[in-house]
């Protein structure tokens, strides 16, 4: 089957997220009274239905201890992290009015006092202050891919474009503080890699990317970027797809922050590109994700390990021209993090047969479509 052939099979065989996703991703013929219909349907969906549900949950941000950060951040299906990527997947967008309005309260996780105080900062931000920029840098990247272009998010988005070309531009892969450096860190965690201070991810001097950052960067329409913002996230571009950047642990290392030398924090998370040649089902999982993600980027398009990721996934077309990937590379688990790629499933029915070869098939032809 050719690129139509496939996509009219996407519309005859696919779910509610798979067609719907198709019309207006892929280009598949549309009614206006059909796009109600099936919008009607996904919406009435039970799965989408609970994750709408589970928005309401959320108040605003009025500080950031741990408790606050560990209902936005974690593994549960109920983190903000997970529930409103899973959203998007589902293809939900501006527009849609059930969306638009819960998604509209959550402008203000990302323009509040706690952040601006963070990106004015050139040195180490308190540990509450880098939390909630962590937040601003994830929420930021969920309303520039549902077509969100509120202009407090355009600008923070360009803010941390401009903080985090800083590093890139530089080159700088010597992120971990020295041994000389290191005297007074706790015993337990001695040995582990420890960032250095003004480079660590959630403070306004010269952070680190987040894969968050990557995402935002990915959708941010071009009309927004002048030449220098072009030339900054080419140099970022250039930073995360160097095979130096690959060899930093996850999670950049551990965070031993200045106001607390009592203690450290997990850092994370950096745009970790999977072993491609690896058996190991976590990495697997995330290759499809990364693919979608880099497609974005000509530079990145032109990686070695973009071009590597294409031709594995060519490998995996049938007779007939649909794509049918292993399980490993699409799954749908009951607890997670969207970015490890533990959120793919786009069919709600798992156990029917044509669902790998359907989702496959949909990935494919998105992946081939932003290449062009």
């Amino acid at each position: 089957m050719e690129t139509q052939d496939l996509i009219q099979w996407l519309l005859k065989e696919g779910g509610p997220v798979i067609r719907y996703r198709t019309i207006f991703e892929l280009g598949g013929s549309r009614t206006l009274s059909g796009d109600e219909l099936l919008l009607d349907t996904l919406l009435q969906a039970e799965k989408t239905r609970w994750l709408l549900e589970q928005m309401d949950l959320f108040g605003p941000i009025t500080h950031v201890d741990i408790r606050v950060l560990n209902a936005l951040h974690g593994m549960k299906p109920t983190c903000l992290e997970n529930v409103i990527p899973r959203l998007l997947e589902r293809g939900l967008r501006a527009g849609v009015a059930a969306f638009d309005e819960k998604i509209e309260h959550f402008r203000q996780y990302v323009d509040n006092p706690l952040v601006h105080r963070a990106l004015e900062k050139p040195e180490p931000t308190s540990v509450e202050e880098g939390r909630a920029l962590f937040i601003a840098t994830v929420l930021a990247s969920y309303f520039l891919r549902g077509g969100y272009e509120y202009d407090e998010i355009i600008q923070f988005v360009k803010h941390r474009m401009e903080l985090l070309s800083q590093l890139a531009a530089e080159r700088n892969y010597d992120i971990h503080m020295s041994e000389a450096e290191l005297v007074g860190l706790p015993r337990q965690w001695v040995g582990k890699p420890i960032i250095r201070p003004d480079l660590v991810p959630t403070h306004g001097g010269r952070p680190l990317p987040l894969i968050h950052d990557i995402f935002a960067f990915a959708y941010l329409p071009a009309v927004f970027l002048k030449d220098q913002n072009r030339q900054q996230l080419e140099d970022i571009v250039a930073y995360v797809t160097d095979e130096r950047y690959q060899t930093f642990p996850p999670g950049y290392g551990y965070i031993w922050p200045e106001t607390n030398r009592q203690v450290c924090y997990a850092c994370g998370w950096n745009l970790d590109l999977p072993d491609l040649d690896s058996d190991n089902p976590y990495q697997q999982r995330k290759i499809v994700q990364r693919m979608e993600l880099l497609a974005h980027f000509p530079a990145a398009r032109k990686s070695p390990w973009f071009q590597k990721g294409m031709q594995i996934l060519e490998t995996y077309q049938t007779e007939r021209g649909t794509y049918n990937f292993p399980s490993t590379y699409l799954v749908e688990m009951k607890a997670g993090y969207y970015v490890g790629g533990e959120y793919m499933g786009l069919e709600d029915n798992r156990r029917n047969p044509k669902t790998l070869e359907l989702e496959s098939t949909f990935r494919m032809l998105l992946l081939k479509k932003r290449i062009a």
